[in-house]
């Protein structure tokens, strides 16, 4: 990983941290991000895999925390900073949030899984990186 996309994935958690620290107790400290950067190739293969995997996610006790495409605004003071790391700019971010490791491993290992995969290997490609989450008593 590049030193600029180490950084970037760092602010992003710093923000994600930020928002729970904000918003939420010491239970919300716990557990696991999965962060996905996601470029997609062929939309209605992407689609097919959207639909099959969220119950799979949520199955396995994952919540979205981002799902959505990543553009920046370029009117925004920051995204002339944020456009210069590297030039990262990925057509879709996932962030979920899972209690364990053990149940991420346990979800992207499953048969469910795999079936919900298959489509998504014909319709993108990506990166993930799964963290432990912020904690402020560590």
């Amino acid at each position: 990983m590049s030193p600029k996309l180490l950084v970037f994935a760092i602010i992003l958690l710093a923000l994600l941290g930020s928002f729970f620290v904000a918003s939420a107790n010491e239970e919300q400290f716990r557990g696991v991000f999965v962060i996905s950067e996601i470029t997609v190739t062929k939309d209605d293969a992407y689609q097919r895999y959207r639909k099959a995997v969220r119950p799979v996610i949520e199955g396995c006790g994952g919540t979205y925390v981002v799902r959505a495409g990543a553009k920046f605004v370029t009117e925004n003071p920051t995204s002339g900073f944020l456009n210069t790391m590297g030039g990262w700019n990925p057509d879709r971010m996932i962030v979920l949030h899972f209690d364990t490791i053990e149940r991420v491993r346990e979800c992207f290992s499953s048969p469910e899984y795999e079936a919900a995969y298959a489509l998504r290997e014909d319709g993108a490609s990506g990166r993930t990186l799964v963290v432990t989450a912020f904690r402020p008593d560590m």
